[in-house]
């Protein structure tokens, strides 16, 4: 029995719920860490608007006051800030008036709201060119049914315990579609939708966790008979609140799951059909795909015989060939050609449907990969890969990523079959497959999509974790986007971070002269692997899905996008400095923090520590009133780790009735050893019978200066070394080895001297082997 790959996603359908063509309590308890002066926005009501028109959006929340602009993904959107009734005042409720034109593109964009503190969390808003209204006190009561207009799209908010009722006039025979957007945009609301017949009280249609909708609910119904009909919307365990928020459309448009193909090459021109339980008579839309290497998805919206649009789909930007599969292909004998590197598009459109695909495969390892739950299909597949005789070379394991790496042995046709994991079929049942050369990988994840950084200042970019594929080595981060902007790090690609810290903090700054306002950036990743540059950007990931609700996929376009911030200047900066280059476990570092202060401020300035590693604490305070420097303590404890933790101090001060934070560069804390040892000569010659001396030198460091006892280890047989001690306040010590009558000739390799530090808890060292060769007289 096959099972579900993905069994988490099975458990939330049961417990929960860019270019484009024409969680409980939800964000708001799930969002990242953000500047404690950014804005954080309440969920919108309503998310989203109709194109074309204009409506003053309501923003709530906390830090709102001093906003500088509204960010959009929407082309041409005119948000303005009204000035009366002290708006813009106000830190908990701002008004936005927003103008929207009439070919902006159809689909979901991103808002945030830039003030002069910080850059907001993010939120889904929709652009549609259904005619929009909001939902009233009336809908609330099944009694009294809110009445809708048809088409048209109704945004709505659930609460606990309770359900939205709708109504609707129909014909007999009229076909229309019902789309609910709600966890898709961020909200925690797992909607269940139904609709009944009011003169006899009978449920004509329903829908729970639509495929490939990530638990919303959507279906297309022909209505035999003319008449009122009730449309009842609820969360599937009857929760609520602020945060659960929908948008219902209605009307006769097509309901597409994906596009066919799915992908689409870099700079081609492709004709884009549709894949879903609605989408007959859809006709195929022509589609420029960009060439711009920023740009991974393109959505695509169908358009019904209505002259409606459905909701958009994403069209993946591929660098690659992309074929559609030739029906029939369902034997060996009949199987679509796949360009090799390259992807294919396939469906199942029946039950038990096997797709087969000829694969030129070329000498070497190749990776063949499936792609259908973050491409919004809801299909699952199993693969076989067969070689030119027909023998099985490679089997998917089903309980494992859709993956196989595999090893041609010699050029020739293999032969891919590809099946449902579980049999399915029908029209939505899409997905793609990749055949591409393995290469070695990089990938960076962010601590966060969203940076404040100060006019002239800077911010740390928390690298959360890299990870390298067949590569070791350094890899180059470094900030594309705003020219004002900038930033660059050199990390090791096995850097990794200990007890929920970073692997690593990249340095930002932002020129004097930038504008305070939003600006998109993406965190650039190179490395020379194999004698050629790999290019990577970094993403954000799990932080983006936690601040849309732990929204499994979020809109793939926004995975490597990051946003910065650009605030009012700070008066004044920190830097930050050890006394010594490195220091012991159980002693303290001491540091000197610094101020430079601008003309008219000397107010104090509160210090906090940002990175500092298990086991190290400091009592850093302040930087005092007309005061520019602290020196600080880190006491770095017996059970500290060993290695090289960058930290840095955040200041927050006071000036002009106004709160200000920055942040100071990086300084590394490295907590060593007490010392390290080197030997001289190596190697080491000795004749048997005779004696030699050997110089162990000490390198000391964080301060250390008191005794180390040395002691040769891994000495040849009859060969025998005299311990020593290299006393306090000296680096160096003779050894005398003795090599017996009865020794062996050759050499040894691996001898070494082991180091104790008895006025440093013992801790040891050890120095590099080097040889020892005993010679006969």
């Amino acid at each position: 029995m096959r099972m579900h790959r993905y069994p988490f996603l099975v458990l939330c359908s049961l417990l929960v719920g860019s270019a484009l063509f024409t969680p409980e309590s939800g964000a708001q308890k799930g969002q990242p860490p953000a500047g404690p002066q950014a804005p954080n926005l309440a969920m919108p009501m309503p998310l989203g608007m109709q194109r074309g028109s204009s409506f003053e959006l309501v923003l709530t929340g906390a830090n709102l006051a001093e906003p500088v602009a509204l960010m959009t993904s929407i082309p041409g959107l005119k948000a303005t800030f009204p000035e009366d009734n002290n708006n813009g005042k106000d830190a908990a409720k701002l008004r936005v008036l927003l103008e929207a034109p009439k070919d902006a593109p159809l689909g979901t964009h991103t808002l945030r709201l830039v003030t002069a503190r910080g850059m907001s969390n993010l939120r889904l808003f929709c652009l549609d060119d259904l005619p929009q209204t909001n939902q009233d006190a009336a809908s609330k009561v099944k009694s009294t049914p809110q009445a809708l207009t048809v088409p048209g799209v109704v945004a709505g908010r659930i609460d606990a315990e309770g359900s939205n009722f709708y109504k609707i006039n129909v014909q007999a025979g009229q076909r229309l579609s019902f789309d609910v957007l709600g966890r898709r945009l961020g909200s925690p609301i797992d909607p269940l939708l139904s609709i009944t017949d009011l003169k006899n009280q009978r449920e004509v249609a329903y829908s729970n966790d639509a495929p490939g909708q990530q638990t919303d609910a959507r279906l297309t119904h022909t209505f035999k008979e003319a008449g009122e009909y009730l449309i009842e919307i609820r969360d599937v365990m009857h929760r609520g609140g602020a945060d659960y928020v929908y948008r219902l459309r209605v009307g006769d448009f097509p309901c597409a799951t994906t596009p066919v193909p799915m992908a689409a090459k870099r700079g081609s021109k492709v004709n884009v059909a549709f894949a879903g339980p609605a989408v007959e008579g859809v006709a195929p839309v022509e589609v420029n795909v960009p060439s711009d290497p920023a740009i991974n998805t393109v959505w695509v919206a169908p358009k019904g015989a209505s002259g409606l649009h459905g909701w958009p789909v994403a069209l993946v930007v591929s660098d690659y060939d992309e074929v559609v599969e030739q029906e029939p292909n369902n034997d060996p004998a009949k199987a679509t050609p796949v360009p090799v590197p390259g992807g294919v598009t396939g469906r199942f459109e029946q039950k038990s449907d096997v797709d087969y695909f000829k694969l030129p495969l070329k000498k070497g390892r190749w990776l063949i990969e499936a792609q259908t739950l973050e491409l919004y299909s809801p299909t699952e597949v199993y693969m076989a890969l067969k070689d030119g005789k027909g023998a099985d070379v490679a089997k998917l394991d089903p309980k494992a990523a859709p993956r196989l790496d595999y090893t041609a042995k010699d050029d020739g046709d293999h032969t891919l079959a590809v099946e449902h994991l579980h049999y399915w079929g029908g029209p939505g049942e899409t997905y793609r497959i990749t055949v591409t050369p393995y290469e070695p990988t990089i990938e960076v994840t962010l601590g966060s999509e969203r940076f404040d950084l100060p006019q002239g200042s800077a911010a740390l970019v928390p690298i959360q974790a890299i990870t390298a594929k067949d590569y070791k080595g350094p890899v180059e981060l470094s900030v594309v986007g705003h020219p004002g902007v900038t930033g660059t790090k050199t990390i090791s690609s096995e850097a990794k971070g200990q007890n929920n810290q970073p692997a690593a903090l990249m340095l930002i700054s932002a020129a004097p002269d930038v504008p305070m306002g939003g600006y998109p950036i993406r965190v650039q990743a190179k490395a020379m692997i194999n004698g050629k540059p790999v290019v990577a950007f970094a993403h954000a990931k799990p932080t983006l899905s936690q601040s849309l609700g732990g929204l499994p996929f979020p809109p793939r376009q926004l995975i490597e996008q990051q946003v910065v911030a650009i605030t009012e200047k700070p008066p004044f900066t920190l830097t930050a400095k050890f006394d010594l280059p490195e220091t012991l476990k159980g002693g303290n570092a001491v540091l000197t923090i610094s101020a430079a202060r601008a003309e008219g401020f000397d107010g104090e300035i509160a210090l906090a520590p940002i990175g500092l590693p298990a086991n190290v604490t400091t009592a850093v305070k302040s930087i005092p009133k007309g005061s520019n420097e602290f020196k600080a303590e880190l006491k770095v404890a017996a059970g500290a780790a060993y290695g090289d933790f960058p930290i840095s101090f955040n200041g927050k001060a006071k000036h002009g009735n106004k709160d200000f934070s920055v942040i100071a560069a990086p300084v590394s804390l490295v907590v060593a050893l007490p010392f390290d040892l080197k030997v001289e000569p190596s190697p080491l010659k000795i004749d048997v019978g005779e004696k030699a001396k050997v110089k162990v030198v000490a390198v000391r460091k964080g301060g250390y200066n008191g005794p180390i006892a040395v002691e040769v280890k891994g000495l040849p047989a009859n060969v025998t070394a005299a311990k020593g001690n290299i006393d306090m306040d000296k680096n160096e010590v003779e050894l005398e080895i003795s090599a017996a009558a009865n020794a062996a000739a050759g050499e040894k390799a691996d001898v070494n001297v082991v180091g104790t530090a008895p006025a440093a808890a013992n801790q040891q060292n050890t120095s590099p082997n080097f040889t020892i060769a005993v010679n006969k007289k």
